[in-house]
């Protein structure tokens, strides 16, 4: 496990209308995954929105976040560094797999000449085993693949941290563990800080060598 924080948090106060949850300060070092469990409408998905920098307009929220030591709580959403899937992976549905995950690609890769990333593209798909359906478009595509795609094109992105909001959810368990599994090895051997929520325990059960924490979401207080 790397000793390198990527993201930091002091502790965090959220305030709805009519209860509130203090969350203790966080902290996700390079290529390890914080796991954040509990029930569902529990508040897990309002801390993703406001890491992200999006967070609902109902809820307040009190705290500092840190990535790589710098604030950026206060910067827009472009500015982070973050990247974030959810449950209903959000695919342009007439893009074709390529065009989806070409988009995705960072600025800076963006300049290179089109042939340059096309190729990038590519070999990303070879690795996950769907370069064969790189002119397919999504509703072409089985659930345990479009998880793969918005995975991938999150990670294209080259985000520093990386949420991830019960993207696995509506998969049977079995495909789950795998895409999973391969999530949390992708993240880890790119260094990247992962936090994702889940009500799910199986979820972070096949956890090991410490690069996996949980922790569970705290009670509301009125």
């Amino acid at each position: 496990m790397s000793d390198t924080v990527v993201l930091s948090t002091s502790p965090i106060h959220f305030r709805w209308r009519d209860h509130q949850v203090e969350v203790p300060a966080l902290q996700v070092n390079a290529g390890c995954t914080l796991g954040v469990m509990g029930p569902s409408g529990s508040g897990k998905s309002t801390l993703l929105r406001w890491l992200l920098g999006d967070a609902p307009n109902y809820v307040k929220v009190l705290g500092k976040i840190y990535v790589a030591g710098e604030r950026v709580d206060e910067l827009a959403i472009a500015e982070r560094s973050m990247g974030i899937v959810f449950q209903d992976i959000l695919l342009f549905p007439h893009l074709s797999v390529i065009d989806n995950l070409l988009f995705a690609l960072p600025r800076a890769q963006r300049k290179l000449p089109r042939q340059d990333q096309v190729e990038h593209v590519l070999a990303e798909l070879e690795q996950v085993q769907l370069a064969k359906y790189a002119q397919a478009l999504p509703t072409a595509l089985s659930g345990g693949q479009r998880a793969r795609v918005g995975l991938l094109r999150a990670l294209l992105n080259e985000p520093r941290v990386l949420l991830l909001d019960e993207p696995f959810a509506a998969l049977d368990q079995s495909l789950r563990e795998r895409i999973r599994d391969w999530a949390f090895q992708r993240c880890h051997e790119r260094g990247i800080a992962t936090v994702m929520v889940s009500h799910q325990s199986d979820d972070f059960a096949t956890a090991t060598d410490n690069q996996v924490a949980v922790m569970q979401w705290p009670e509301s207080q009125l």
